[in-house]
């Protein structure tokens, strides 16, 4: 597993997070914070009456938003959120549930400031499920700290 991020090339695996719960109190405050409100991800009696599904689930951004921490954790390090090429919530992700991240590196484009803008492919599991929760095409720059001058 590479770290490094200088030493990324397409196809490195950068590794898996490790599992992280993901409590109600988690899906209350992200959608108090962005003005959502929707019961899918609030309330376990309205979901039992009006969805298929057997609990509440994850509101699908939270998952996405998780992605620097989870991210930071195998690395030590998290790129300046440049957005997405891809996104998708494959599987709903379960109130009390474990995910865990595993990030591979699809593509390095160097900047002429010395940082490199990544492609990195982002599947997020859910523990005990099959199929994946979330799979992405997450973009990221990452740059030199100031003073370092890169390798040339």
């Amino acid at each position: 597993m590479t770290t490094k991020w200088q030493d990324l090339k397409p196809g490195s695996v950068l590794g898996i997070s490790p599992w992280f719960e993901l409590k109600q109190e988690m899906f209350d405050q992200f959608e108090t914070l962005t003005l959502s409100n929707d019961p899918l991800h609030t309330d376990a009696a309205w979901v039992a009456q009006n969805t298929h599904f057997k609990s509440i689930i994850a509101p699908g951004f939270f998952v996405a938003a998780l992605l620097p921490y989870l991210h930071t954790l195998v690395t030590g390090y998290y790129p300046l959120n440049y957005g997405f090429d891809k996104i998708r919530w494959v599987e709903p992700v379960p109130v009390n549930s474990r995910i865990r991240a595993e990030f591979v590196i699809l593509n390095v484009t160097p900047r002429p400031d010395g940082g490199s803008l990544f492609k990195t492919k982002v599947t997020v599991e859910i523990e005990g499920v099959e199929r994946p929760g979330m799979v992405a095409e997450w973009l990221g720059v990452v740059m030199p700290r100031v003073g370092v001058k890169s390798a040339a």
